[in-house]
């Protein structure tokens, strides 16, 4: 009886440890390391995507590159850490571009149709007066009339004109302002680093911000800002930098 008490007990005291056993955490393997090396990987390559597109004028492919690199970074570092600061700053850089692609289509859409009404208008200015010189007074008069059901009707084209202005407007100032909070983010990462590299990128950001606040027409914050880059700048750089010369251009644009 002893010796099978005795095995009784043995078994059960392996079946509490074999429990135990699955109650403990698996021990940390290379799985999350390679993770982590993958994120930072694909990251690197979207970044190097992104400014190939830039070069290649593809603005908005290099937008949606530069933005999933950046999710990327926020997810696994924060949105505040340094490893974040390049992805934000080129992701604001072809945000601006993109807003002053748009704009420029815009402008080009607008040109067109404002030629086209001219050309309408004279149409009709010719074609009244010959329609004045072969009718009578009443037929005149009956023209002048339905003139002004024509003019009267008018405005009701300019108002969707306008509405469809004032859609494009809103989104180009959406891509703006999302450029701004984007560089302003990276020029903050950059500028708490001593180094040349970061305190360079921050002076590039500030540069950035300040043709966001021209294309914006808030010429005085444009201003504070090509001045902060060149202070930057004239730290780290030769006196005959092209950068230079590219910030002295932007400040005399924002002043005049």
């Amino acid at each position: 009886m002893a010796t099978e008490s005795t095995a009784t007990a043995a078994v059960a005291t392996e079946l509490v440890s074999a429990d135990k056993i699955e109650d403990v955490p698996a021990p940390s393997t290379s799985a999350d390391k390679v993770e982590s090396l993958d994120v930072d990987s694909e990251a690197k390559k979207l970044l190097g995507l992104g400014q190939k597109h830039l070069v290649m004028g593809d603005i908005p492919a290099a937008v949606n590159a530069f933005q999933e690199a950046a999710s990327l970074l926020g997810k696994k570092y924060g949105e505040t850490a340094n490893e974040c600061g390049e992805a934000f700053f080129f992701y604001g850089k072809s945000l601006l571009e993109l807003a002053r692609m748009e704009n420029g289509v815009l402008g080009n859409a607008l040109e067109g149709v404002h030629v086209e009404e001219e050309e309408g208008e004279k149409t009709e200015d010719e074609s009244l007066v010959e329609n004045n010189d072969n009718i009578d007074e009443t037929e005149g008069s009956e023209e002048d009339d339905k003139e002004n059901d024509k003019t009267e009707e008018m405005p009701n084209d300019s108002v969707l004109e306008n509405k469809s202005l004032q859609e494009n407007e809103e989104e180009e100032i959406g891509n703006l302002e999302l450029a701004w909070d984007m560089l302003d983010l990276a020029k903050i990462i950059f500028k708490r680093q001593e180094t040349k590299e970061a305190q360079l990128y921050a002076a590039q950001a500030h540069l950035k911000l300040g043709e966001v606040s021209v294309e914006s027409e808030n010429y005085v914050q444009a201003v504070e800002e090509f001045q902060s880059c060149l202070n930057l700048q004239e730290q780290y750089l030769e006196a005959h930098d092209r950068l230079l010369a590219e910030t002295h251009y932007q400040l005399g644009l924002a002043y005049g």
